[in-house]
């Protein structure tokens, strides 16, 4: 008996099953319900709206299935497929409450067209004689979705709930090459956009994900030559991007534990604060980048800890010099590639380099040997090296044109101290630098008597000296002929002096 029963309520919910099946084809698989859904989603979104074909189901649940979905002119977004998924009630209502959408293959490529609902209301009696009618919406998933910004494409699944104008971002999971990251968010407003987004990510490339937010900023609801202003204008641009990131690549540059805020609005991106570990040290500050067809920015950042072997490596000059540097920057440039990048920064900087050696620089051996007077003299202690160890190098520098010129260069060391003035080329090609070294008591006693006397400041020899060349083979040059110069206008002022203390004493005598 159990057994037949069994049999029954099997059979009973199969012909329901069936019965279900063909009403609900009978009902939602029709082109009258096509046209209307196209008709209501292009009033919500104030965007033209083509559906190519539709089918129905009922597993899981009462499901319609839209082909070849298109929005805007020219068309911005597309799926492959569009399944909208309701209740059993639907039949009879023919209205679908509290549903889910998912999109297959969906592609987005930006700038959208302004979306927003119609500024013109369907007529009552227009919305009462559609076949179905769309009354809400609970969830939104997009599966194998494509973003197109800028050139670039992130691919990944997104998860999301609609509510009045913007909506809930439960999950998102977006990848694009070498990047791969995952975050939440509130749009407050899908017109702007306008809302917060936090992004967590294992490795992200920061330089992509920059040119496709400024791209984004650039073009995000930009009016296009066929689209016509909405009536209503939508809000500007506001979207606020949380940055975590354990490593990050800007370029071919290595960066460490990335963290910031990115405010995303239509003149561009503005990291304040942003914080990353780079050559052993750190930078924190502000990164301001502008959407423009020639991409800039400016840069406004403490940095410490840099380790300055690793910097100049990486900037084409391996094994120039060597310390440990710290620093403030305020710069700001444009440019698309490394050179236009030099050529067009502009500003200033304080740098401050500690413990380090400038390779084949040969400053002491150059001085000691000028000021000894002997040419066969020689540096016992040096070893004849011409790397110059040093304590602290530091500099201010006003950056333009691809060069940095200081008016207090200050180079520090057991044997000699270095202020100059000059300029640098910022890839390192030329140097032009002119100053006064000053010896250490140590190897003041190795010059001659004479220069001692006559070009000692504080009791050290001090002679004028120009640094040229370039970072790789810099150039060391005394200025003898200023140097002596000087020597016999001091002695001459020196003989004078003692002349007429000979003769002040003679008076006396008398």
């Amino acid at each position: 008996m159990i057994k037949k029963v069994a049999i029954g309520a099997v059979v009973v919910v199969l012909l329901l099953s069936v019965v279900s099946f063909f009403l609900v084809r009978a009902v939602f698989a029709r082109d009258n319900v096509r046209r209307a859904l196209a008709a209501q989603i292009s009033s919500a979104i104030g965007q033209p709206v083509s559906i190519e074909s539709i089918s129905a189901g009922i597993y899981p649940r009462v499901t319609i299935k839209l082909g070849g979905v298109t929005i805007g002119q020219p068309v911005r977004i597309q799926a492959r497929t569009l399944r909208l998924g309701t209740d059993l009630r639907a039949l009879l209502s023919r209205r679908i409450a509290h549903a889910t959408v998912h999109l297959d293959g969906a592609r987005v490529e930006l700038p959208l067209p302004p979306l927003g609902s119609t500024t013109q209301s369907t007529p009552q009696a227009e919305s009462s004689g559609w076949p179905v009618e769309i009354v809400s919406i609970d969830e939104i998933v997009l599966n194998g979705v494509e973003v197109v910004s800028g050139g670039r494409t992130l691919k990944g699944n997104v998860e999301a709930v609609p509510h009045a104008a913007g909506v809930t971002l439960r999950t998102i999971e977006l990848s694009a090459e070498d990047t791969r990251f995952s975050g939440t968010g509130e749009i407050k407003n899908l017109a702007g956009p306008v809302g917060d987004i936090a992004i967590q990510a294992d490795t992200l490339n920061f330089s992509r994900l920059l040119e496709f937010l400024t791209a984004f900023s650039r073009d995000f609801g930009a009016p296009g030559p066929s689209r016509a202003a909405p009536a209503t204008p939508a809000p500007a641009t506001d979207l606020t991007l949380t940055l975590s990131a354990a490593r990050a690549t800007m370029g071919s540059l290595a960066l460490e534990k990335l963290n910031g805020s990115a405010r995303v609005t239509a003149e561009g991106v503005a990291l304040d604060p942003v914080e990353f570990g780079v050559f052993g040290g750190g930078y924190k500050g502000t990164m301001n980048v502008t959407a423009a067809a020639t991409p800039t920015f400016r840069l406004n950042a403490a940095l410490s800890g840099i380790d300055v072997a690793a910097l100049t490596a990486f900037a084409g000059s391996p094994g120039a010099i060597s310390g440990r540097m710290a620093g403030q920057i305020q710069l700001a440039g444009q440019g698309a590639d490394v050179s236009q990048v030099m050529n067009g920064t502009r500003g200033t900087a304080r740098v401050d380099i500690r413990d380090g050696v400038v390779k084949r620089l040969g400053l002491v051996k150059t001085i000691v040997i000028a000021t000894s007077m002997r040419a066969d003299a020689k540096m016992p202690a040096a070893g004849g090296s011409s790397d110059e160890p040093f304590s602290q190098l530091g500099a201010t520098l006003a950056i333009a044109n691809g060069t940095a010129r200081t008016n207090d260069l200050q180079f520090q060391s057991p044997d000699v101290l270095l202020r100059a003035a000059g300029s640098l080329r910022l890839d390192g090609s030329a140097i032009d630098l002119k100053g006064d070294v000053q010896l250490s008591d140590a190897l003041s006693r190795q010059a001659g008597r004479d220069l001692v006397r006559y070009t000692q400041e504080q009791g050290r020899v001090t002679v004028p000296a120009t640094i040229t060349g370039s970072v790789q083979a810099p150039a060391v040059h005394v200025d003898m002929a200023n140097l002596l110069r000087r020597a016999m206008q001091n002695k001459v002022n020196d003989e004078l002096q003692k002349a007429l203390g000979k003769k002040f004493r003679g008076l006396f005598k008398r």
